[in-house]
């Protein structure tokens, strides 16, 4: 791996739908499988009380929870990736 870092932000509602609690959990449970395959990816995760302050969150555009958030760019809203699919991403796009 290059040695480069790339940072991943999963942003989601402290009191989420219950959609969202499944989403979300499926989502960091992915997270947490590509976090330990590979030492260049740093997770942090943003929980907002109101959705006023999805504002203040740099790279989220669409307000679709949980959004995942790589080097600043929105990669998904609500939906979720496969840890292959994230492995790829981050392969080709972020890490070229």
């Amino acid at each position: 791996m290059s040695g480069k870092k790339v940072k991943i932000t999963m942003v989601a509602m402290k009191e989420p739908c219950a959609a969202c609690v499944i989403t979300g959990d499926l989502l960091r449970e992915t997270l947490e499988k590509l976090r330990s395959q590979r030492d260049d990816v740093e997770v942090s995760c943003v929980l907002l009380e109101h959705p006023g302050e999805a504002a203040g969150v740099e790279g989220l555009e669409v307000e679709r929870y949980p959004a995942l958030i790589i080097n600043g760019e929105q990669v998904s809203a609500g939906s979720l990736l496969t840890v292959r699919q994230l492995n790829e991403m981050i392969d080709s796009i972020y890490l070229p």
